[in-house]
């Protein structure tokens, strides 16, 4: 049986192989959505009892061999259906993906805040059906660090005060270990990062050097893994380097606030009185969903944390406009450079194709609609593609943002990816 799936599978061609798994995707989340009812089933009536066990996740690993990671999701997913039947709905008819629904399910189940989620879940839902899992998982652990803020404080002062470092050289090998706090983890970060992209680049023209247009990052002479590696050392070297009571210089750290969060993190230190507002203008309270408190990596960044950089001073304020575009260009310029290209990558953590997790410190920052079409050297006109993505667009591929702010790649044939 399985071998005649192995020759199937073997002998279809490369559109036919992405149909199927099209299709086995579609299936699978029509049985995750079916499980989920199943689980509800055997939870409310008790079942597992029959058995001796002491809960669902007893009989699950007894019965289906589940690991204790499957059970938890699957019960979450279970009580997320449960209680909000369209996200079943949506799951079964093959718009949500499993990964976001689960990504959902454990925010919901955060015995702290989970019943705060009840104004977002329409949000999440649709973020799950039209965006990758990074970029779901990404808003939902941002709303659960604004709901949770007092867990969120708490973890920023717990993490700095457990601050650890230890390293060990032996005849063979050495390891260096650290655990930072936030502020200094981001600030460290920021550092390690330009020494990293420095051993990148280096790589990168030695393979280009060598390989011409044939250059690939899988031929560079080094690993990922000791690029990292010589980055620390070179930083170390550096330090140690340096003159006797030479100061170095501050790394820059750029954080990305929507205004009224920046407004609540100031009111809440007492640095301002309270958020203004109009008297005679109707409320309107801001969404959770278009909240902004994060690194340019996309990392959700606790409030705290913000007031800790800012008083020490070296933080960077990207500003935007109501659709979350750092501040406007015009058409002066031919290419995207210093400000300019950096408000593009501020916007987005990686390349904006589909798929791609090439970081926006090695991306190209392209003009959506071209140049010579009558584009603007502006933010709202570009997005960061690295080189090979890049380059695709001269092979007819086009990239279009829609009024939510979501990317959309199409093939020459004028089909989309993903």
């Amino acid at each position: 049986m399985f071998g005649e799936v192995v020759e199937r599978v073997g002998a279809a061609g490369d559109a036919a192989l992405l149909a199927r798994l099209r299709e086995l995707d579609e299936q699978r989340r029509r049985n995750e959505a079916e499980t989920a009812l199943v689980l509800q089933q055997l939870d409310d009536r008790k079942t597992y009892r029959g058995d001796e066990h002491a809960s669902m996740w007893g009989l699950l690993r007894a019965e289906v061999h589940w690991s204790d990671a499957e059970c938890k999701n699957r019960m979450r997913v279970a009580r997320l259906v449960e209680r909000f039947p369209d996200v079943g709905e949506r799951l079964h008819d093959g718009h949500v993906s499993v990964a976001g629904v689960v990504e959902i399910a454990r925010a919901a189940a955060n015995p702290r805040i989970g019943d705060l989620i009840d104004p977002e879940i329409g949000y999440f839902t649709s973020l799950a059906e039209r965006g990758e899992y990074d970029t779901v998982c990404r808003k939902v652990r941002s709303w659960e660090q604004r709901a949770d803020t007092k867990a969120a404080h708490e973890r920023t002062t717990s993490a700095d005060e457990a601050r650890d470092a230890h390293w060990t050289a032996g005849d063979n090998d050495g390891e260096l270990a650290v655990q930072w706090g936030p502020v200094d983890a981001l600030a460290n970060r920021e550092i390690l990062d330009q020494y990293l992209d420095a051993e990148w680049l280096t790589d990168w023209e030695w393979t280009v050097e060598r390989y011409g247009d044939d250059a690939a990052t899988h031929l560079m002479p080094r690993t990922p893994a000791q690029r990292r590696a010589d980055a620390v050392t070179r930083a170390l070297h550096d330090g140690a380097a340096a003159p006797p009571g030479s100061r170095a210089p501050e790394p820059v750290v750029n954080i990305h606030v929507d205004h009224d969060t920046f407004t609540d993190i100031m009111v809440e230190a007492e640095l301002l009185p309270e958020r203004s507002c109009d008297p005679f203008a109707d409320p309107q309270p801001v969404h959770e969903s278009a909240r902004v408190c994060h690194s340019e990596h996309g990392d959700p960044i606790d409030p705290l944390t913000v007031l800790q950089l800012m008083i020490a001073g070296y933080i960077r304020y990207v500003i935007v406009n109501d659709q979350g575009v750092p501040i406007q260009w015009g058409r002066k310029r031919r290419l995207f450079e210093g400000a300019a290209r950096d408000a593009v990558r501020a916007m987005f953590p990686r390349c904006t194709h589909p798929g791609c997790r090439v970081r926006t410190k090695r991306t190209h920052t392209d003009h959506t609609l071209d140049y010579a079409k009558g584009g603007t050297t502006d933010p709202g006109n570009g997005n960061p593609r690295c080189r090979r993505h890049n380059q695709a667009k001269n092979h007819g591929y086009t990239v279009h943002r829609d009024a939510l702010g979501e990317w959309h790649t199409y093939r020459p044939d004028g089909t989309e990816i993903g």
